[in-house]
This record gives structure tokens, C-alpha cells and sequence, in this order.
């Protein structure tokens, strides 16, 4: 009888191994499909009411709020809300590039992942949607449209930039990661070339969270080269990052600015325990 009822326990856990890691995969491919279909069209600059009234839209969503209201109050600006068992997705329905938003419901971390430039940025966006599912940030934000139509790290008053803001707004001792990619045969200097990562908080002095992050990178992504921005590397800071510069303006300084070789991201996209190493190393306890 008892070998009975072991047996009758590891059927139901099997069963719900599979109806769990079916449900993960579904909702990849959700997110996936969904954020492709959200790309494209040409940008049209917000206005400075829309701007207002995005950064309101924005906090409450982070806030956590589910309402009815909330949905049209989006739509009349020209976006489309919806939500799932796990987060709430917020995109531009007019293909006026205005961005794809993703926030978590419930135990998150207060992170915002960034990918400005996932067109051009090889595999960045990808990295920043499995990172998003993988652990707990709470929120992250796409490009919609080519950075050759509308830059999202140096266009001033976008929409992208509002996320950052409500996000400042609503978590002042949160992070905001951005992710980037660059070319090593492009890079000017022999450290450039023989770069694979660049982290830097855009300003020539770094915080201890960025220390700290950085020697973290170092010490278990040990297969490839990072470098500090500027003590390691003076190139790549994102000293020009229109996001970062709006909020110090405001006075929010936990800014992280992320360069990636094209090797690295490679690995990335496909190595779950890569992938862990560097959710590891942004959520260390100091942030």
C-alpha cells in the first residue's frame, strides 16, 4: 500500500512538472510574439500633455493598479493594456513608436530593465524578455521603432523616458538597468576590442552598487572581459544617455548603463545560467 500511494505522488508531481514548464512555455511565446507584433511604424514625437499624462498612467500601473479605468484611461492615449496571471503589458497601438511596457504583479524587485535599441542592438531585446520572466524586476521597456527613426537613449521627452521617470518617482532607491550591444572591431582602442562588457553608471564616478556589481560580473562571468566605465575603459560610458540625464535632473542617481559584446550576448540569449549570473549580480542586496 505504501509503495501504492509513492507511486500515485510521483504521477500527480509529473503532472504538474509538465502543466508548469507548458505554462512557462506558453507564456514565452506570448510575450515573444506579442512584443514582435508591437514593433514597427513610423515615430511621432508626444506632445507635453500626452508626456503628463504618461507619467500618471505609468505610476499607477506600477502601483499595481488593475482597473477598468486605468485600461481606457490608456487607450484614449493610444495604448493598449491587458493583463495576465503574472504582468500587465502596456504597448502603443498606433505604431507611433512610443514603446512596449511589461510590468510584474506581485514579488518583484525594484529593477526596470531597459533595451533602447533592440532592433540594431543584436539580442538585447531578447536578453531583457527572458531576463523579465526569469527573475522578479518589476518592470522593463522596448523600443518600438529603429533607433535610426527615433533613439531611444538620446531622444529628449519620449514616452521611454517617462517610464523611467514614474519609475524613479515610484521606487527612489530602485535601479534601472539598460542594456546595450556594440561591435569590438569597431571599438578604437585595443581594451575596446578586447572588451565583452562594459558597465558604467554614466557619470566618471561610479557608486558602490556599481562596484560592487562589477566585481560581481568579474569574478563569475570569468570567460569573458568586463570592464568598468571609466576606471577600466573610457569609452562606452553612456555619458550622453538622454534617460540617465533626465533623471539626474531629478535626482535619481541608480542608473546602470550596460554594453555588451556581440559573443557575449550570444551567450546570453541561450544560457539560462549566464543569464542567472548576471540577474545575480544587478539584484545584490545593496541596491
Amino acid at each position: 500500500m505504501k509503495c501504492y500511494f509513492n507511486y500515485q505522488l510521483v504521477i500527480i508531481c509529473g503532472i504538474l512538472i509538465i502543466s508548469c514548464q507548458n505554462e512557462i512555455k506558453t507564456e514565452t511565446i506570448y510575450l515573444k510574439n506579442t512584443l514582435a507584433f508591437a514593433k514597427g511604424g513610423e515615430y511621432l514625437a508626444p506632445s507635453e500633455i500626452e508626456l503628463y499624462k504618461a507619467d500618471i498612467l505609468f505610476i499607477r500601473t506600477l502601483k499595481g493598479e488593475k482597473t477598468v479605468a486605468l485600461q481606457k484611461a490608456w487607450q484614449i492615449q493610444g495604448f493598449t493594456m491587458r493583463m495576465d496571471t503574472k504582468f500587465t503589458i502596456v504597448q502603443d497601438n498606433k505604431g507611433t513608436g512610443q514603446g512596449f511596457y511589461i510590468f510584474r504583479h506581485k514579488n518583484s524587485q525594484a529593477i526596470a530593465l531597459q533595451a533602447p535599441h533592440s532592433y540594431t542592438d543584436l539580442y538585447t531585446g531578447e536578453i531583457a524578455r527572458k531576463l523579465m520572466q526569469e527573475s522578479n524586476y518589476v518592470a522593463a521597456a522596448w523600443n518600438t521603432v529603429p533607433r535610426d527613426v527615433a533613439d531611444m537613449a538620446h531622444l529628449e521627452n519620449t514616452i521611454f523616458q517617462a517610464f523611467g521617470r514614474a519609475f524613479a518617482q515610484q521606487y527612489p532607491t530602485g535601479l534601472i538597468v539598460q542594456l546595450h550591444g556594440f561591435a569590438k572591431k569597431k571599438r578604437k582602442s585595443k581594451k575596446g576590442q578586447n572588451t565583452d562588457l562594459i558597465i558604467s553608471g554614466t557619470t566618471k564616478t561610479p557608486s558602490v552598487p556599481l562596484l560592487n556589481s562589477s566585481h560581481c560580473l568579474k569574478s563569475q562571468l570569468i570567460e569573458f572581459e568586463i570592464r568598468l566605465y571609466p576606471f577600466e575603459i573610457n569609452e562606452l560610458g553612456g555619458t550622453t544617455n538622454s534617460n540617465a540625464k533626465d533623471l539626474r535632473k531629478r535626482e535619481f542617481y541608480h542608473f546602470f548603463h550596460i554594453e555588451m559584446s556581440k559573443p557575449l550576448r550570444k551567450v546570453l540569449r541561450h544560457n539560462r545560467q549566464k543569464r542567472d549570473i548576471l540577474n545575480h549580480c544587478l539584484q545584490m542586496p545593496n541596491h
